[in-house]
């Protein structure tokens, strides 16, 4: 499959996911996902790390949603205020059941919302303990090309390729995974930067051979 189509065919995926998401589950199903998730975090690397989790998802989400006003925004342009509702007279209390399921949905959206930060920093918090791993592949990589230049032993092109494509198919799976309605192990960061560094090492390695 092209990386093109592969990312519109992840894009509808992940535009699906959202919407089955936002129509089916509510607020209290996407909190107790979190809650658990908490809790494999707190066990796995101790209550002083999802603190710092908690307080950089926190900042975030206030930033990008409170503070700059979107909420606000969302909420008045979806649900009439009680003035509006007054002003209608009789029909205030028209759609009330609409506007109260609508109200749930908004609710959804940002707790789906804040979960997806949570998780895009967890993923950031283990970035800095990867980084030897990636240096490391990096150095293996051009190691493995000198020897391959030296020996004149064959570059795969296919390989080349292969390792391009997995991280790029990884990179546009991780909205599905950030937005997935079951708690993850953390564990699973440093198994994908791994499976990162080596699909790394893979490329530079079968980069073609210039004489």
């Amino acid at each position: 499959m092209k990386t093109k189509s592969w990312g519109k065919t992840c894009l509808v995926i992940f535009i699906l996911e959202l919407l089955l998401l936002v129509t089916f589950m509510t607020p209290e199903a996407v909190t107790r996902v979190m809650a658990m998730e908490g809790v494999k975090i707190e066990n796995t690397l101790g209550t002083e790390t999802l603190r710092e989790l908690d307080k950089r998802t926190s900042e975030s989400f206030n930033s990008l949603v409170i503070e700059s006003g979107a909420y606000a925004d969302m909420w008045h342009t979806l649900i009439p205020t009680e003035d509006e509702k007054a002003k209608s007279g009789r029909l205030k209390d028209t759609g009330k059941g609409l506007f109260r399921w609508i109200e749930d949905r908004l609710n959804v959206c940002m707790f789906l919302f804040f979960q997806f930060l949570e998780r895009f920093h967890l993923m950031g918090l283990w970035f800095p303990s990867s980084v030897l791993i990636f240096m490391a592949s990096v150095y293996s990589g051009l190691i493995l090309r000198k020897i391959k230049q030296g020996s004149f032993a064959f570059s795969s092109p296919t390989a080349h390729r292969s390792g391009i494509r997995t991280i790029l198919i990884m990179v546009t799976l991780l909205p599905l995974y950030f937005m997935f309605p079951s708690p993850i192990t953390p564990y699973l960061y440093p198994v994908l930067n791994i499976i990162w560094a080596f699909m790394l090492m893979t490329i530079i390695a079968n980069i073609a051979k210039r004489i």
